[in-house]
């Protein structure tokens, strides 16, 4: 694929590693890999979309399922509601038509969100595509397209059983969090919020295992129990990193288009869209990989080579 003024050349090799060069610190050594990569993140954000859509489209329908269940409430009636409260002058149709705007963009925004933090992924892609983030971070070089199909299919089962796996236990995870927010007849509102807490905790310790999962898979042969006892172990031992790098997808995911699509004018929205596009699902997953990987080398690699 010779692509278009090479910009969509995918089996061009990447940038690698410059010789001699001084050590930067892991802050500046990321920003720098960073702007070297950055064309390269387009492309492969751009593979994810592609590649990604059944989950995708998976994750909107679970959206469905996951809001009306946490928040009966919420429906286009109810924004309906709130839009009327600040806005006394709009007619009927334009209300509903922007409450339903609304409604549908929380539920992309959602949907958008469990892939990139890859909650909802199709296991085998995911691999191929942490190899290729993974191999960036190390800074060594890539051949986008058979990198990413070698080794898409190189974890076809584990990645498979993973992916099915973070979907199970994540439906588990929300069936529990809403049970117990609506069991109003059997448990006061203090034990109630007390299980929420420590639901939505582990909800979070989960979502942080997930950026461990596959760059586990594609680089070491462990088993799948294995694989999930270190991934617990790093999101407790690398907690605070885990945060920042979930608070950085937070940022590309819901803060930034957020921003551009609270007017809902139509330039706004074909803004969010570009940047959904180009930068919402490898960047965040590229800045994840940086902790990753080097937590990773430092307990796992460094310490089997001495």
């Amino acid at each position: 694929m010779a692509g278009f003024l090479g910009f969509f050349d995918f089996t061009k090799e990447g940038p690698g590693v410059q010789k001699n060069e001084p050590d930067k610190g892991p802050f500046l050594e990321t920003l720098d890999i960073l702007m070297r990569r950055f064309w390269e993140l387009i492309k492969v954000n751009l593979m994810m979309i592609m590649f990604q859509l059944p989950a995708l489209i998976i994750g909107f329908g679970t959206s469905l399922i996951v809001l009306s269940s946490l928040f009966p409430s919420l429906s286009v009636e109810s924004i309906s509601q709130t839009i009327l409260n600040i806005d006394s002058a709009a007619t009927s149709q334009a209300l509903e038509t922007a409450a339903m705007t609304q409604l549908t963009l929380l539920y992309v925004i959602i949907a958008i969100a469990l892939v990139s933090l890859m909650v909802f992924v199709i296991g085998p892609f995911q691999a191929g595509f942490s190899f290729i983030l993974r191999n960036y971070i190390r800074d060594e070089h890539v051949f986008t397209w058979s990198d990413f199909w070698d080794h898409t299919k190189a974890n076809l089962k584990q990645s498979v059983l993973a992916s099915l796996i973070s979907f199970g236990v994540t439906l588990i995870l929300v069936i529990n969090i809403a049970f117990y927010r609506n069991a109003t007849t059997f448990l006061n509102e203090q034990v109630r919020f007390i299980i929420q807490i420590l639901m939505v905790l582990l909800g979070l310790l989960w979502v942080m295992m997930q950026a461990y999962i596959y760059p586990l898979i594609v680089t070491f042969k462990l088993t799948l129990p294995q694989i999930y006892r270190n991934a617990l172990l790093f999101a407790f031992l690398r907690f605070p990193y885990n945060v920042m790098q979930v608070f950085i997808n937070v940022i590309f995911v819901i803060i930034i288009p957020g921003v551009m699509m609270y007017y809902q004018s139509g330039f706004s929205l074909i803004l969010a869209f570009f940047w959904y596009a180009l930068f919402a699902f490898s960047f965040p997953q590229f800045f994840a990989m940086s902790t990753v990987w080097r937590s990773l080398d430092k307990f796992m690699i460094q310490r089997q080579t001495t």
